[in-house]
């Protein structure tokens, strides 16, 4: 099962030029894009800005390489490990990157990073970030449900418009997750200059778009230079709508680990193809695109809002921070959620109810009053260490064997 690091056996003495990138170098530029270059890398795209290897020289210089999660909770620390090989890589650590920006503006809900790689020979290759570890990032990943642009969109082709391209220039976007997704958008809202560009546009695994943006005619102008790859349980990159032409590749993980652009599998200079989704991630879209598609904008909306405003109310910035507060933020979501008036309890229990293709409503028979009342009196057990339940390694509700059946049950396990 050959996978990035065989491509770099196999093709890491060739040098990179603007003429020979393919879809395995776009991957791993994309998923170096995930690394932090705060202050290793300029930040306006047309400096010349600094080799790979010097920027790794740098990067490992101030972090610490025994942190777990370098990336955030989410995102595999296997991309560092890629990145040191990369600096020792003649393929790649020649290579000059600038351009770095990472922006998270909670006032905008916007989240967007970036670089570029400047290739030999006139030519550029601009990364563009997924979703990361903060918050705001997922809020803004949810909203491209029911909005026609996001603000990450719309920066993306600011970015890519700030680009000094000369009149030969060969130009390569591409993004990995929720960067996929602006990659796309933002080159087809570029500036005639940056389009005219473009060779090749990369979706790695992202999602898709609105009805009305596949039906464009500036996406049209641009289809036959937009390469979605997914893989085979592909989840994240079959939400919305997509363009039928993606083609799957294979991964030698399952579920929703696929999404690991490090799981796919390559030989020579492109990943392995397979003729169709595996039967669970046709089942996984099927479910999924009839659940959201059943709310209107207004109810997907209203459910985003709602949720996040939970997730916001424990004061984590991060999915890290949120994960380490444990059973400390899970109250504090609680008790937003029981300040919510009927109505709002009522909508919340009817969009869940319709995502999860279940009619149970959260504030039916004062179920979460019941709910808080038990994790209260099992927060207060804690102090007491006879609790067989604390020996267990979980919170029991204490009055759970009384909790009618309709009634949602939360259980939380603890860390040792």
């Amino acid at each position: 099962m050959p996978g990035i690091n065989d491509y770099l056996d196999w093709r890491g003495d060739i040098p990179a030029t603007a003429h020979n990138i393919n879809e395995v170098d776009n991957l791993i530029f994309c998923l170096l894009s995930y690394v932090d270059f705060e202050g290793v890398l300029p930040a306006d795209p047309s400096a010349e800005g600094v080799t790979l290897r010097e920027a790794a020289k740098e990067y490992f210089f101030t972090h610490n390489e025994d942190d777990p999660h370098p990336l955030g909770l989410i995102v595999p620390a296997e991309i560092v490990t890629l990145f040191r090989r990369l600096a020792d890589t003649p393929r790649y650590q020649n290579l000059y990157l600038t351009g770095y920006v990472n922006e998270v503006c909670p006032e905008r809900e916007m989240q967007f990073s970036a670089m570029t790689v400047r290739l030999p020979d006139h030519g550029y290759f601009v990364a563009i970030r997924g979703t990361d570890d903060t918050i705001i990032g997922w809020k803004e990943d949810f909203k491209l449900s029911y909005m026609d642009e996001v603000p990450a969109q719309r920066k993306a082709a600011t970015y890519l418009d700030s680009l000094s391209l000369e009149e030969d220039s060969i130009l390569y976007v591409g993004g990995h997750s929720k960067g996929g997704n602006l990659a796309v958008w933002g080159a087809i809202h570029a500036c005639e200059r940056v389009r005219s560009s473009i060779k090749q546009v990369y979706s790695n695994d992202g999602p898709g778009f609105t009805e009305e943006m596949i039906k464009s005619e500036a996406y049209r102008d641009m289809s036959d230079r937009l390469t979605f790859l997914l893989p085979q349980s592909s989840l994240v990159g079959l939400l919305l709508v997509n363009d039928s032409t993606y083609q799957i590749v294979k991964s030698r993980t399952l579920g929703i680990f696929q999404h690991n652009g490090l799981s796919w599998e390559v030989m020579g200079s492109a990943f392995i193809r397979v003729e169709k989704l595996s039967g669970r991630g046709v089942h996984a879209d099927t479910v999924i695109r009839e659940r959201i598609d059943s709310m209107s904008k207004e109810e997907k909306q209203l459910f985003v809002e709602m949720f996040f405003e939970l997730l916001e109310s424990t004061g984590a910035s991060t999915l890290t921070e949120l994960a380490e507060g444990s059973i400390k933020n899970v109250f504090s979501m609680l008790k937003t959620f029981q300040s919510f008036d009927k109505d709002r309890k009522d909508m919340a229990g009817y969009l869940l109810g319709k995502l999860f293709d279940t009619k149970a409503s959260l504030s039916k028979d004062k179920g979460l009053t019941a709910t808080v009342e038990d994790l209260t009196a099992a927060q207060k057990s804690l102090a007491n260490p006879g609790d067989p339940s604390k020996r267990k390694g979980k919170i029991a509700a204490p009055n759970a064997k009384k909790r009618p059946r309709s009634i949602i049950r939360v259980e939380f396990r603890w860390k040792r």
